[in-house]
Formats: structure tokens, sequence, C-alpha cells
């Protein structure tokens, strides 16, 4: 926690020490050699002001980790309560990357959950204790950027897919957590070892697993696949059926805009350091720009660069149903408006996988009109739609 606290304060220190430092230096630029003596003092009284800023954070940072390790000693972690997930899993969704590379205890290590949302390990033991009532068929559901497993879960009046599976005695929903600010591509990795070890130790020999993503939580899903195809693992063998919901397979809109953005901020010393804060988001959404879901797609390129689209085209797995459900927010889904801003967070030919340069062939698509991008967790339509792909042969194209 205390190390968390001192990455903020760099996070947020950076950008205004370097507009600090760029004003100055614009304003003394026509001082000649006169001034050199003036820009050297100046610049020293700089780096001892925001290193006192940077010492004090560190300081402060101590003690909140002091305070913080013993009360999680007298009490549930932050990850154990469910306002304190949620908080845990959007940091890790912004600054992810940074928490692994630095061992920050919040980072999240991928991992199966219970119904409670606790956390199991991969033995035969402890999957018989936390699924008592264990079958052959598995449904495996993994959140998008930010989120948690609770997001399979009612909200309200609502019922979640959650609900939904585990009401139905002949399947056993298991759901996943993960870091969302690493790399797709490495939860992809994770995620597929995962599936192995559950394939392996799960109480009863598996029959079938089916997969169910929304948003990011498709791509690592793809992923996955693809990480076990490759490996020739086992449960790939198992895998019937794939089913994204808002999944940006071809890109995200607003992660462009926020390329776009850091890139017009480079244009002036002062503004450019307001383009470093924004690049210092995670390397996870970065992944959303187009889509990137395997090593290739992103090793050995700038993550900032322009637009800049490496991305493959990955196929998805031979003889496996493939279902990509999609919103926008027009009531009508082939409306202009609707096209062009999708469902605020994800187009819909992104979402169904069909673009100019690269296109996913589905099993089936469908694209809902007047819904936002979190609806479609709990929207009864997209509910009993997903529903129907997992319980049913395909049978050829939906329509959208």
């Amino acid at each position: 926690m205390g190390d968390l606290f001192g990455l903020v304060v760099d996070m947020f220190t950076a950008p205004v020490e370097g507009m600090h430092r760029a004003i100055v230096d614009r304003s003394l630029r026509w001082t000649g050699s006169g001034g050199a003596t003036t820009r050297r003092r100046v610049d020293t009284a700089i780096a001892t002001f925001y290193d006192a800023i940077r010492l004090t954070g560190s300081a402060v940072g101590a003690t909140v980790g002091l305070g913080a390790t013993a009360a999680i000693s007298r009490s549930e972690p932050l990850s154990g309560s469910r306002l304190g997930s949620r908080v845990q899993a959007a940091i890790n969704a912004m600054w992810g990357d940074e928490l692994e590379q630095r061992g920050n205890e919040l980072g999240i290590e991928m991992s199966l959950r219970d119904a409670d949302g606790t956390s199991l390990r991969i033995t035969p033991d402890d999957l018989a204790a936390g699924f008592p009532l264990a079958v052959s068929r598995v449904v495996v559901l993994v959140h998008g950027l930010g989120r948690t497993e609770s997001c399979w879960k009612g909200k309200g009046a609502q019922v979640g897919l959650w609900e939904t599976w585990a009401a139905d005695p002949s399947v056993s929903p298991v759901m996943v957590r993960y870091n969302s600010g690493r790399h797709v591509s490495e939860n992809g990795a994770d995620l597929a070892w995962l599936l192995d070890q559950l394939w392996r130790s799960w109480p009863i020999p598996i029959e079938s697993i089916s997969l169910v993503g929304h948003s990011m939580g498709g791509l690592v899903i793809r992923s996955a696949c693809h990480v076990g195809q490759e490996a020739h693992q086992s449960w790939v063998d198992a895998v019937d059926k794939v089913v994204t919901v808002g999944t940006p397979h071809l890109g995200a809109p607003l992660e462009k805009v926020a390329n776009i953005v850091s890139w017009g901020l480079r244009v002036t010393p002062e503004s450019s350091p307001l383009a470093d804060f924004l690049d210092a988001r995670s390397v996870g959404i970065k992944d959303l720009r187009f889509g990137a879901i395997v090593e290739d797609d992103w090793l050995g390129t700038d993550p900032d660069a322009l637009l800049h689209d490496t991305v493959t085209n990955i196929p998805p797995l031979e003889g496996v149903d493939h279902h990509f459900a999609a919103a926008v927010i027009t009531a009508d889904p082939a409306h202009p408006v609707g096209a062009l801003v999708g469902d605020l967070m994800v187009r819909a030919a992104s979402g169904t996988g069909q673009g100019k340069r690269r296109q996913i062939e589905a099993t089936n698509v469908r694209v809902l009109g007047g819904r936002r991008h979190f609806d479609l967790l709990h929207d009864p339509e997209v509910l009993d739609q997903v529903m129907t792909w997992l319980t049913t042969s395909s049978a050829g194209p939906v329509p959208g």
C-alpha cells in the first residue's frame, strides 16, 4: 500500500515538474550566456522542491504501508471485500504493469474464484471443496478491464450470468480474476496455464469447456486459446464454445483517442509532460487500441507510436463455435450514429470482428440496439442470447 502511494506521488509529480521546467526554460531562453548562472540556480531550486515532494511522499507512503499492514493483520485484505476488490481492480487497470514490476502487494495474480469470490488453489482437494456439485461441463467467465468476477453477478433486481448458470445443475460456472493492466498476451498465457491445471485437477473428468468473456476478457480468452493450441495443451480439445460480449476484437476508439491526444500534447515543451503522464497508462489499456492478443503484436514496437497498427490476424480455434455480441447506443443497430460510436466503448464492427483490414470469422454475431457497454452484463436480452448460444448447437448466423 505504501509503495502504491509513492507510485501515485511520482505519477502526478513528474508532469507538474516537467511543465514547470519547460515554462522556466522558455522564460529564460533569451537571457543568453549571462543567464547561465540564473538557470542553474533555478534548476537546482526546482529539483530540490520536487525531490522534497517525492521524499515526503515516500515517507508518508512508508507510514501508510505500515498502518495498512497492521490493519490487514487485524482484518481481511483489501481484495477480500467487494468495495476493496473493486478499488484494487481499478488501480490494476491503470498501473497494473507497474505494480507487477515493483512487486507491489496490490498487483492481482490470476486466480479461479468460487461463488463467494474466494481465491482457490487449483488442486483436486481445493476444487472439490470449492465446487462440491462439480459436473463435467464447465463454463469459465472472464471479466474485462478494471473489473472483478463480481461483474457477472446480479445487480439490484437484475440477474447476472453467474446466477443463471449457478441455477443449472448440468453446468459448473467458474470465475476468473486477473490484473487487467498487464499485456493481454501475458494474461492469455496465464489463463491457458490455469485452464490446463483446471483440466487436470477438476473433481471429475471434464467433457466440455465453454469460455465467456466481457470486453477485454474476450481478448484474453482468444489469447489463451492460441497459447493452448500452440502448446498442445489438453484442455483446448475440450473447448466447444467461445462467447464474447462487447469485446474490442479490432480495437477500442477511446484508446485510439488517448493515443492521438498524447501525440498532440507533444507539440510544445510545456504540454509534453502531460503526454508522459497520459502515456503512463498500463500496457493492458494500450493493447485495446487495436486488439493485441499475442506477444508479436507488441514486442519490439513503440507502444505510443501514433495509430501504428501492428496486430496480426489470429484465427479462432477450428471446430469451436464462436459467438460475438456487440451493442450500439441507438435503438436501430444499423443507424450511422450507432455504427460510429458503438456502445460508447466498442464499435459494433470491432465487437463482431468485421473490419476492413482484419476479420475474425464467427459462427454467430449479434448487434443489439439501445445499449451501452456495461449494460451488456445484466441486460436480459443479452443474457438470453448468451444462454441460447451456450446451450444449443450452431444453427447459422444470427441476424444483427
